[in-house]
């Protein structure tokens, strides 16, 4: 049975479902998205790591001059991004379930919720999409569909910001998406094809590939097109957190590293192009933190820093370094939990205290341990504390801009020291300000009733970010090489 088909199909059939039926909206989601997971849990298994591609006889398009099938592939870099998107997904819809209510202190949610739900299974159905694509035209489908759900969830309060934010969020991602839409006519007006292992063989190789690294860049929120991503915080924080631990903006970073993964005769040239926008979009970043007083926005500007980070490995993989081209998908995973954890905790102390404002919040600690723990965890795990999941993905990618031994990427390596150092001073100093230290009114005031829903998905997410890396190592070894 072709558990990798029934994993994709499973999230659509639900949104159709939810959408009918909004009272039991709620309800049907969460039993969707358990049923995803389960499917993708035994393709998991059906495959084992062994890289497969299944060609269905469903043909699109046929009025060019060879068709194209529908395919789907899994291999070791399918099965991160599947993992991040379905168990994330899975937590996200459960968390959702406590958080979106009239009780949440910093933003009252009524019902009906139906077509939060129904978004939010789509978004989870194309984003399996954009990772088991077979190839590029096929990806830029569901690409597309992850942009329009972006679109309508960041906008979903219909406040006057929110729907500003998510038209921002359409606008600069959609332009890239033109960038990609581009790229697919170049591709097939010479080779005929839509294969991500043909860019190398292109003659115009390089145009090519910078407009999908253009596209990348938009959907991923790196230079220039970065500011909607911060603003994209006015959604509910449940939204937020799937779109920077699994969805939207890994689908950016995913592209790249499949066509780095696809390609062996990428050049310098092109591996220059990646890193100079990551490596100055993670310097941005981080110095983008300290202006910062939201701790949702904190979490937004380390994000697009992160992303910086894997691009930035896989840069570095393909001027030749395998170790920190691995080392970049390898950070995928590590960071996807930590920050789902981070921001589904930033959630729980706003639905009880009302306030994400840094200034308002201190000894949160003496009132809620578990928000605590998990925050820490987060917060360790993403500024790369060893033994946390983030150390070890950042150590590949470090070690990666130094054993090249070319002044580029050791000057790039120098900057992303300078950038892991200032990031973890301005953490730690949050964290002690939230968390430590006589409890300020909004925490002595807040509501210690968190949903069950919401506690079970910490706990889950908490136990995920600490075994990521041992989670992630089967496939980082399988693209190394390894049996």
């Amino acid at each position: 049975m072709d558990f990798l088909l029934l994993t994709l199909i499973t999230p659509f059939v639900g949104a159709f479902f939810v959408y009918i039926f909004k009272n039991k909206a709620e309800f049907l989601a969460s039993i969707f998205s358990l049923i995803t997971f389960l499917f993708s849990f035994l393709n998991f298994f059906e495959i084992y790591l062994s890289k497969i591609e299944i060609t269905y006889s469903f043909s699109l398009f046929k009025w060019l001059n060879n068709g194209i099938n529908f395919t789907l592939i899994c291999d070791p870099l399918s099965l991160i991004l599947l993992i991040l998107i379905v168990i994330i997904g899975l937590f996200v819809v459960l968390y959702s379930v406590g958080y979106m209510s009239p009780l949440n202190a910093d933003h009252p949610f009524y019902k009906p919720y139906g077509n939060y739900y129904f978004l939010l299974l789509l978004f989870i159905g194309a984003m399996i999409g954009v990772v088991t694509a077979g190839n590029l035209l096929q990806l830029f489908f569901f690409w597309e569909i992850t942009t329009l759900c972006s679109w309508a969830l960041i906008s979903y309060t219909r406040e006057k910001k929110a729907l500003f934010s998510g038209l921002k969020a359409f606008i600069m991602t959609h332009i890239g998406g033109l960038g990609f839409l581009v790229a697919l006519a170049l591709m097939y007006s010479e080779a005929k094809s839509f294969d991500f292992s043909v860019i190398s063989s292109l003659s115009n190789k390089f145009i090519i590939f910078t407009l999908l690294f253009f596209a990348a860049s938009a959907k991923s929120a790196q230079i220039p097109l970065f500011t909607w991503l911060p603003n994209a915080m006015v959604a509910p924080t449940p939204v937020s957190a799937y779109l920077h631990a699994a969805a939207m903006v890994k689908a950016g970073v995913y592209l790249i590293a499949r066509i780095y993964l696809s390609n062996t005769y990428l050049t310098d040239i092109e591996a220059f192009v990646v890193g100079i926008i990551s490596i100055s979009t993670m310097l941005l970043s981080v110095i983008l933190y300290y202006l910062q007083d939201d701790l949702k926005k904190i979490l937004a500007y380390s994000t697009i820093g992160h992303l910086g980070y894997i691009l930035f490995g896989v840069s570095l993989g393909v001027y030749g370094s395998q170790t920190g081209g691995i080392g970049g998908v390898f950070h995928i995973i590590n960071h996807g939990f930590a920050k789902g954890l981070l921001f589904l905790s930033v959630g729980a102390i706003a639905y009880a205290t009302g306030s994400k404002n840094i200034k308002e919040l201190q000894g949160v600690s003496k009132r809620f341990p578990l928000l605590t723990a998990c925050f820490l965890s987060g917060m360790f795990a993403i500024i790369g504390v060893p033994p946390f999941s983030g150390f070890w993905s950042k150590f590949m990618i470090l070690t990666g801009a130094f054993e090249l031994k070319s002044l580029t990427t050791n000057i790039f390596g120098l900057i992303a020291i300078v950038e892991s150092i200032l990031a973890f001073c301005w953490y730690i100093f949050v964290g002690h300000k939230v968390f430590f230290g006589e409890a300020s009114e909004k925490v002595l005031n807040a509501n210690e009733k968190i949903p069950l829903s919401m506690k079970i998905s910490l706990i889950f997410l908490l136990i995920l970010n600490i075994l990521a890396p041992v989670i992630g190592y089967p496939f980082i070894q399988a693209l190394l090489g390894g049996n």
